[in-house]
Parts: C-alpha cells; structure tokens; sequence
C-alpha cells in the first residue's frame, strides 16, 4: 500500500526507543496512580487525568501511546493496591474503564488527522471503521434499554475497542515505524512478564503483596456464586485447575493459571503471546526464550494455539511466497480446528462449544440480533442464571457464552458483518511482504478465529493489540524511512498534521 504523501516516517534506534519507553512508562505508571486515588476520593475528578493524557496524545503520540500501554497492562493490578474501601459501583467499574476512555479519546484525535487530504488512501479502512462503531452504538441503546445500562457499556467497549485500536495505530503510523512502536511494545511489557514469574514461584506471598484478595472480591462482589476470595490461598485455590483446563480430562496434575498484571488468567495469556510474536516481528528472537516457557505454564489454550498456529502459517509464508497456498493452509488449519473444537467439546460438554451453541441457537432465532449487553458472561442474565448442568445436559447454553463470535452473534445478529470487517480490511490492505512484520497480519486472522471458543480473544488485550499494529504497518506504507540515531534525546516529538 503507498500513502498519498511522500513524507518519510520516523524509525528510531533501538535505544532511543528504550530510553522513551522507560521514561514514559514510570510517567504512565505514575499517572494511572495519582488517577486512581482521585477517583477512589470523587467521580467528579475522572476527567483530569483523561484530559491530560488526550493533549499529550494530540502533542506527541509516540509518548501517548507508550502511556496507554502502561494503562492497558497495568490498570487492574494498580487499582488492585487501592481496593481496600472502594465500592465496586461506580468507582471500581469506572476505573476499570480507563483504558477504553483513554483509547477513544486518542482515536477521536487520531480520526481527525487522518481525515486530512494527504491521508485519504486510508480512507476505505475509515468508513468500515465509522460503519462498525454505528452499528454498535444503535446495538448498545437497544442492549441497554432490554437489559442494563451498565451491562450495554461493558459489551459496548468490548465490540469497539479492537476498532478504535485500528484508528490509533493509523494515527501513529503516519509519523513512526512499526519497528519503534514494537520496540515500545516489549519495554512496557517486560515488567509484566516479570512480575508473571514472580507471580508462578511464589503465588501467595505474590497475592498478599499485590492486594489481589481485595481486588478479586470486589470484582466478582456482583456473584454470589464468587463470593469466595478471604484470603491469598482463596485466589490461589480460585485459579488453580487441571492441566490446560481441558474438558472431560482425567489427568491428576493441577496448574496454577496465574493473572498476570491484568488480574485475568486468559487475558494475561493473550498478552504474554502478543509479546513472544512483537518480539519475533521486530527480530529480537531472544525474548521468546523468556516469554515461551510463561506462556506455556500459564495453561490458556487459545494464546498457546494462537503463538503456534501463527509461526507455522508465517514458515509457510516465507517458503512458499505463495498468498494462495498461505490461504489454502490457514484455511485447511482453520476448519481443522474449529472441526476438532466442536466434535470434541459437545461429547465432553466444553463450556466454550455450550456457550457458542447457545449463541448460534440465539442468532437463529432471532437473525437481528438481542442487542449489545444481551448475553455473554458479563451480561446480567448469565449472572443471574448460569445453569452449566442443565446446559451440559441440554447441548447448549440458553445464551451466548465463553465465545466470542457466539456473544457477538447473539448481540447483533447479522450485523456483526460490520465488527467482522473491520479484520477484513486490515487483511485486505496488509501490504503481505515477506518479512517479519507480516507475521502479525496472521496473527490477526488467527485470533479472530480463536474467537469462536473464547471470549477474551476480542478483549483489548488480544485483538486489539494486533488491530492497533497491524494498522501501524498499514500507515508505514511503502514510504521512504528517517531514522533517528542514538543521540536523539527529545521525549516529545509534535504530531506530523
């Protein structure tokens, strides 16, 4: 793909983009404590911190985005220390919305610049965005006046986020390399994956030190089925299962599927994959001997498929050069996949295949779909009467569950086309080079199809962390490069208009 302006983008050395990285991550840290001690203090003080961080983004968006990641992995584990005394509604359920807050407030920057003449072959990526946010604005009214308004807001940022994503690498990938913004990557993420083996050798003490017992009452003070968490143990015990969770498995040996920073065992996961394939994009291959062995004992079966499944189809890639023998392969994979899913999770009665029944049942029966916070694992419904017994017994779940395309499916009918094409586009305008950078294009067609039996794999920190990359690659274009060399010190660098 080659942009409408010649204007080289920016391609920093490796140690000037480590040297931002760490200075905007204490910064970002920093930021996501002072806000949520004002919150925890008063509602009315929610916007300071948002403000701000929108007119750093619209000034310099290398160091807004390297900000926003920093919130994305780090939110629930910080608010986790300031728990103590919060109530779960509103304070703990805003705060939990900052990342999303922060991610559209920057693609509503974003979307202003890139609405600019010299951008318009960016455009047909920008009208299939402005299409899938209305579909899930009217989907969101009709899901919260059927159901809740707070459950509408959940699915609502769960549709949109991997969408508003695409708008932000855009932006950024106007002015800087996918190179820089990889690099930034995997500095904000170290810390984590640290603090994930830390978390594996000593989970107790961990969970102690890190407030995760408040932190996971008050997550899951809505459930009574949950209310289970007086102590460390009791977080440990909570997310201890069999090896890889499998269903219907008689193996003995039990694995911890520890919660990372994230305070989510799947979504932690999905992080620790993204991780270990930016790594590989940006040619720094010696991460994944620290990230492969974390992603493996953390038990989540979709992120491991996902690193795997990713690799192969990029070897094929590689050697083959060939689009249509990629095609014919992943799609081979694909059905394999989704075959072996389906036949084995309905024999030994797998939630996630339950809870995709349940959602396809939902479309067919009504093909417009029940409206945005309708069903799924964080609708009111799946709280008050998540009858997994009866739903083992019957084939399927009354609702969509534990899927992805199930919920999405059930929610809004036949136009989920519009959210499905927004991964459309991206493949279609990937410029498919054979590179490295191309494996997260893949990745991208991967994880979206991980999304018929999991539900995080369309979470921020799945989806919408390859859409907001694979949208940077997108803006690089085949544009000349200005590289900037290991005396470039300036932790602002004005957005290019």
């Amino acid at each position: 793909m080659t942009v409408a302006t010649a204007e080289p983008y920016v391609d920093l050395s490796s140690a000037a983009a480590i040297r931002l990285a760490l200075k905007w991550q204490i910064i970002g840290l920093l930021l996501m404590i002072c806000h949520a001690l004002l919150v925890k203090q008063s509602l009315l003080l929610t916007p300071l911190m948002l403000i701000g961080l929108g007119w750093l983004y619209a000034n310099a968006p290398l160091a807004g985005i390297t900000t926003y990641l920093q919130i994305l992995f780090y939110q629930n584990w910080i608010i986790g220390f300031f728990a103590n005394g919060m109530l779960r509604e509103p304070t703990f359920v805003v705060l939990q919305g900052t990342n999303f807050a922060v991610l559209l407030i920057m693609a509503c920057i974003g979307w202003t610049r890139l609405a600019l003449p010299a951008w318009q072959t960016l455009r047909p990526i920008l009208l299939v965005i402005m299409v899938a946010v209305m579909v899930a604005c009217i989907y969101a009214l009709f899901g919260a006046m059927k159901e809740s308004p707070l459950a509408a807001s959940t699915y609502f940022r769960n549709t949109t986020a991997m969408v508003f994503a695409v708008i932000v690498g855009l932006d950024v990938g106007r002015i800087y390399s996918y190179r820089t913004v990889g690099i930034i990557f995997l500095v904000s993420a170290a810390l984590s994956i640290a603090l994930g083996y830390v978390e594996v050798s000593v989970p107790d003490a961990y969970y102690e030190a890190t407030n995760a017992t408040s932190f996971m009452a008050l997550k899951n003070s809505n459930d009574p089925k949950l209310d289970v968490f007086w102590s460390a143990q009791d977080v440990t015990d909570h997310n201890t299962g069999s090896l890889f969770n499998v269903s219907g498995s008689d193996s003995t040996i039990s694995q911890l599927r520890f919660q990372g920073t994230l305070m989510h065992p799947i979504s932690y996961a999905y992080i620790i994959a993204v991780t270990a394939l930016v790594a590989w994009s940006v040619g720094l291959g010696g991460w994944l001997l620290v990230v492969l062995p974390l992603l493996a004992l953390s038990g989540v079966k979709g992120a491991n498929l996902l690193v795997v499944g990713s690799m192969l189809l990029w070897l094929v890639w590689v050697v083959s050069r060939s689009r249509a023998l990629l095609l014919i392969t992943g799609l081979i994979m694909m059905v394999s996949y989704v075959t072996f899913g389906l036949l084995f999770g309905m024999e030994n009665g797998d939630y996630h295949v339950i809870g995709l029944l349940g959602g396809i049942n939902g479309f067919l029966s009504n093909p417009l779909g029940h409206g945005i916070g309708v069903g799924g694992n964080l609708s009111a419904e799946a709280t008050r009467s998540f009858k997994w017994q009866a739903y083992q017994a019957s084939g399927a779940a009354d609702f969509a569950l534990e899927s992805a395309v199930g919920v999405m499916l059930y929610q809004l009918g036949v136009a989920s086309i519009a959210i499905f094409s927004v991964f459309g586009v991206l493949l279609f305008k990937a410029p498919w080079r054979v590179d490295r950078q191309s494996l997260l294009f893949i990745a991208l067609a991967a994880v979206m199809v991980n999304g018929v039996f999991q539900e995080e794999a369309y979470a921020p920190a799945a989806a919408g962390c390859f859409t907001l990359l694979c949208a940077v690659i997108i803006a690089n274009g085949n544009r000349p490069v200005s590289r900037l060399g290991e005396a470039w010190q300036s932790p602002l660098v004005t957005a290019h208009v």
